[in-house]
């Protein structure tokens, strides 16, 4: 064998067994969600939080993980693929959020032959009936008895029920059940090079509502004089005419942007209140020529108050932000929104308005520390500073990753993975076969062999 047949074989090895051990690990979390008390607690908020902290793999991953393990029962031709090796994660994944049960053993098909980007094409833009158990369409079921035959006469009030179909506009949308049933999310981040970038996906509603507010925010920039105006602009215009809307000066400060200057460096590094690095150039153009709210940093000292109020002002908790990167301090907990400034000492117990007496936690987590189920002690000023422990006492550890070295090498999957090759999708062919009651019931709606026949033709999806 050579030396690149050799190396492939190998890597098709690896692959197949990180495959086969993933869908090990699927079936756990499985058994976990069979009964809630196995995993409940050490101020886990869901599934995919405990996942994300136990296995030490980040929230995209765990919820893939567990939206698999939700549909271990309704799609068990692919999940017995995955469990051979022959399935990723990704792919796996991809069908357990989109694909209905009765197109089990076709998208296990089309998976194995499609790249992760040409299944999530495909699954999420085909057109896919709402069946029942027995197979038949949901809102589309017509009693045999007075289900107008051929040649018979029909009253014109009886119309037919028109295919599903698939436009520019409304491609992503299989069904009106299914697209207000997506998975919402909007994640926020910044890449190497310093940028930020923003990402989501929405519901048919809430895309058409955002849509129409850029078209409005792009029309009014027209107005006034500024041409080819892109949505980037318009979703900053918009952005700042919702901060400057608000009334409240005290509410005003806490949306205002902060940015950190390390006097340390003579004021040339330069961080916004979640710790993301402002590049040069724009951090010379604010210092030049900007309305800023400028935090001095010198050996990291902090603003504090101590006992001279409980409320936490709104410099100090600008501070407490920075130093906690805008997340709730709690392993394992991302959230980033909804936010608040927490004593470790409580006020009447003599504790102080200071940052090292404060830290940032999400309201789930402040609850249910003021209901005796989470405690957390200790400096939050110091790196690892601060302890967390569960309603029974045990320390919440940072990472609840804890695994078992292997002692020899992992067991080869039972088959050999082969990797999609990447060719051209002919998306005009691709076609799932509903159950055949579903195909009577769609016959006996239709009042021809032509109607019938168009309406089963593949979609064609864009």
């Amino acid at each position: 064998m050579s030396l690149s047949a050799e190396l492939e074989h190998g890597f098709n090895d690896t692959v197949g067994v990180l495959n086969s051990q993933n869908a090990v690990l699927v079936d756990q979390v499985a058994r976990l969600l069979s009964d809630e008390r196995l995993w409940a607690g050490d101020g886990m908020t869901s599934m995919s939080h405990w996942v994300a902290w136990r296995a030490g793999v980040s929230a995209a991953t765990a919820s893939a993980i567990v939206a698999i393990a939700e549909r271990v029962d309704d799609l068990p031709e692919s999940v017995a693929v995955f469990r051979r090796g022959e399935l990723s994660l990704d792919q796996m994944a991809t069908i357990a959020r989109n694909a209905p049960s009765w197109t089990d053993v076709q998208s296990r098909d089309y998976a194995t032959v499609m790249t992760v980007n040409q299944l999530r094409h495909v699954l999420r833009k085909y057109p896919f009936p709402e069946l029942d158990a027995d197979g038949r369409e949901v809102g589309g079921q017509v009693d045999s008895a007075a289900a107008p035959q051929k040649n018979d006469e029909v009253d014109e009030s009886d119309e037919p029920v028109a295919p599903a179909t698939s436009s520019d506009d409304d491609a992503a949308s299989p069904s009106d059940a299914s697209a207000c049933d997506i998975d919402e999310f909007l994640s926020m981040s910044q890449d190497d090079d310093g940028s930020f970038r923003l990402a989501g996906r929405f519901s048919v509603e809430t895309g058409m509502v955002v849509r129409s507010a850029l078209d409005e925010v792009r029309d009014r920039l027209f107005q006034r004089g500024e041409f080819g105006v892109g949505l980037v602009e318009a979703l900053h215009e918009m952005a700042q005419s919702s901060l400057d809307s608000i009334a409240d000066p005290a509410r005003r400060s806490r949306f205002r942007v902060n940015l950190f200057i390390n006097a340390d460096r003579n004021g040339r590094g330069m961080v916004d209140a979640t710790g993301w690095n402002v590049p040069d150039a724009i951090r010379r153009w604010i210092t030049c020529d900007g309305m800023v709210t400028p935090v001095f940093l010198e050996g990291g000292l902090p603003v504090s108050v101590g006992r001279s109020q409980y409320v936490v002002p709104i410099r100090t908790r600008t501070v407490i932000e920075h130093r906690d990167h805008g997340e709730c301090r709690v392993p394992g907990c991302d959230a980033a929104l909804g936010l608040e400034v927490h004593h470790l000492i409580h006020w009447e117990h003599g504790g102080s308005t200071d940052t090292a007496n404060l830290v940032l936690i999400c309201g789930k987590h402040h609850r249910m520390h003021h209901r005796g189920r989470l405690d957390i002690t200790g400096d939050a000023d110091q790196p690892g500073g601060l302890e967390f422990r569960n309603q029974h006492g045990r320390v919440i550890k940072p990472s609840g990753a804890a695994p078992n070295l292997p002692t020899g090498p992992l067991p080869k999957p039972v088959a050999e993975y082969s990797h999609p090759d990447g060719g051209r999708l002919d998306t005009g062919q691709v076609y799932f076969n509903p159950p055949r009651t579903y195909y009577d019931d769609l016959r006996d709606r239709m009042q021809s062999d032509s109607e019938y026949l168009a309406s089963i033709q593949p979609p064609g999806l864009r």
